[in-house]
């Protein structure tokens, strides 16, 4: 009687370890996992499962994506430990077979075109927080109603950023006036891309 209880104990311990392994460990019992991949792949459903908030640059990433063929599917931040694991094993199938179809060397060749695309969606948005710094001192608002005010609302001031020195992060941003002629710039703000503060709150450079 009592071996025939160890025995029955052995078994659940032994069934109930099998689950949680399959299910925590790989994940087999979420929509994403090894076998849904392989299943996914038979039937034409090729993609690339990603947990969290979407990138604003995801549209740009999905095209990339498309390029070869497949797509980012982009689930929510709330996932447990079975599903993070499930969708590791799934990402790697999906990532063999993508790298069986174009070569080895595809999934490294594919990141560093997303880090290209992280990059510049980077710079892209510090240069808007640089302009954004910029528009919003007295003097260059002052100086948009004076033009606005001479010109009865036909000339305008325009912001035009460029990095100035990559080294050390520095933006300069031109704040100036096209007058049908020629451009006429009235400041010249160096904004320290790092700390998002102005060097020169006067828009004036050493050399003018």
């Amino acid at each position: 009687m009592k071996r025939k209880i160890t025995y029955g104990l052995l078994t659940i311990l032994l069934f109930g370890g099998l689950y949680f392994g399959l299910r925590f460990a790989f994940g087999l019992f979420t929509p994403f996992n090894f076998w849904t991949a392989g299943q996914d792949i038979k039937s034409g459903k090729i993609q690339l499962a990603e947990i969290g908030e979407m990138p604003l640059n995801f549209e740009q990433k999905q095209k990339l994506a498309n390029s070869y063929g497949f797509d980012f599917y982009l689930f929510g931040c709330n996932v447990k430990t079975d599903i993070i694991n499930g969708t590791e094993y799934y990402n790697k199938t999906m990532v063999d077979h993508l790298e069986h179809k174009y070569g080895i060397g595809w999934w490294t060749k594919f990141q560093s075109q997303l880090d290209s695309i992280d990059k510049t969606n980077s710079a892209g948005l510090k240069m808007e927080k640089v302009v954004n710094l910029v528009a919003e001192q007295q003097i260059v608002k002052d100086q948009i109603k004076l033009i606005d005010s001479l010109s009865k609302s036909q000339r305008h001031i325009s912001l035009i950023p460029t990095l100035e020195d990559s080294t050390q992060n520095i933006y300069l941003v031109k704040v100036s006036e096209d007058n049908g002629m020629n451009l006429v710039t009235y400041y010249n703000f160096l904004i320290d891309a790092n700390s998002m503060t102005i060097i020169n709150a006067d828009g004036k450079l050493e050399r003018q």
